[in-house]
C-alpha cells in the first residue's frame, strides 16, 4: 500500500465514508472535496482522479478488514475456527465504513478497477482461508480442513449478501447453520 500525506489520508478517510454509502458511480468528487473542506482542483494535487482516489480508500480498507479478520482468528472464541469473525461481523458491518466499502466495491466493482479490487479481495479470502486452516489445528487430514475452510468461506460470502441487502433475520439464521456446520464438520474429522 503506497504511503500518503496526512492530507491524501483525509481525503482517503472523506471518500472512504462517501463511496460506503453512495458507490463509485453516485460518488461526486465535489461532495469528497466538500467533506474535506477543500475545492475539487485541490483533490488533484494528491490523486489524478477518482479512479486513484478510490484504489487509494480499497487499498486501506482492505488492509483495515485483512488486519480485522487476523485479529478475530487468533481469537479463540467458543471453539469453533473462525466464530470470532462470524460473531463479529454483523456490528462490524453496521459500525465500519470500511467493511461496508469493501463489500460493495467487491459486489459492483467499477469496470476500470475490476481486476485490482477482484485481485485484493482474492488475497484477502486466502488470507482467511489459511487462518482458518490454522485455527483448526491437527485431528483432520488436510483435505478435509481445505474443504472445511472453503465451506466457512462459502458461507461467509453468503452472510456478506444478507448484509448488503438487510435482512437481519436471514442472516441469523444463517449464522446458526454455520456453527452447526462448523461444529459436525470438526467432530466428522476427528
Amino acid at each position: 500500500m503506497k504511503a500518503l500525506s496526512p492530507s491524501a489520508e483525509k481525503i482517503c478517510l472523506n471518500a472512504l465514508e462517501h463511496f460506503a454509502d453512495r458507490g463509485y458511480d453516485a460518488s461526486s468528487l465535489t461532495d469528497i472535496a466538500e467533506a474535506c473542506g477543500i475545492r475539487k482542483a485541490s483533490l488533484y494535487a494528491h490523486f489524478s482522479g477518482k479512479d486513484e482516489i478510490y484504489e487509494a480508500v480499497f487499498q486501506r480498507a482492505l488492509a483495515s478488514e485483512r488486519e480485522h479478520a487476523s485479529q478475530c482468528f487468533m481469537a479463540l472464541g467458543n471453539g469453533l475456527p473462525g466464530d470470532t469473525y462470524l460473531e463479529a461481523l454483523e456490528a462490524r458491518y453496521a459500525k465500519e465504513p470500511s467493511l461496508r466499502f469493501l463489500l460493495r466495491t467487491v459486489f459492483f466493482p467499477p469496470a476500470s478497477l475490476h481486476k485490482v479490487i477482484t485481485t485484493g479481495f482474492e488475497a484477502h479470502l486466502n488470507g482467511m482461508h489459511e487462518d482458518f486452516v490454522k485455527q483448526c489445528g491437527g485431528g483432520m487430514s488436510d483435505e478435509q480442513t481445505n474443504e472445511l475452510a472453503d465451506a466457512y468461506l462459502a458461507v461467509v460470502d453468503s452472510l456478506h449478501v444478507e448484509l448488503i441487502y438487510g435482512n437481519a433475520e436471514v442472516y441469523k439464521r444463517r449464522l446458526v447453520a454455520v456453527r452447526k456446520l462448523l461444529t459436525l464438520g470438526m467432530a466428522h474429522g476427528e
